[in-house]
């Protein structure tokens, strides 16, 4: 199997998600963009802001990557 940029970029993105997900769950605060996050917007959109930028979209943009290089 060839290790193209793609899929590095792919397989970090996902990792990253993964990290963001379980360092939410184990020290929410310690993340300081959480909780500057929850001070703009509150508690349930700060949580839901940051979930979604750093938790959802990287690991989706990481299955995408991967599609396309298995795919491409």
């Amino acid at each position: 199997m060839d290790m193209s940029f793609n899929f590095i970029i792919g397989v970090l993105a996902i990792a990253y998600g993964v990290y963001s997900f379980i360092q939410r769950k184990i020290a929410p605060e310690k993340i300081a963009k959480l909780q500057v996050m929850i001070e703009r917007n509150g508690e349930k959109m700060g949580h839901s802001i940051h979930l979604f930028g750093y938790t959802i979209l990287p690991i989706t943009a990481g299955l995408l990557i991967l599609y396309a290089h298995f795919n491409g």
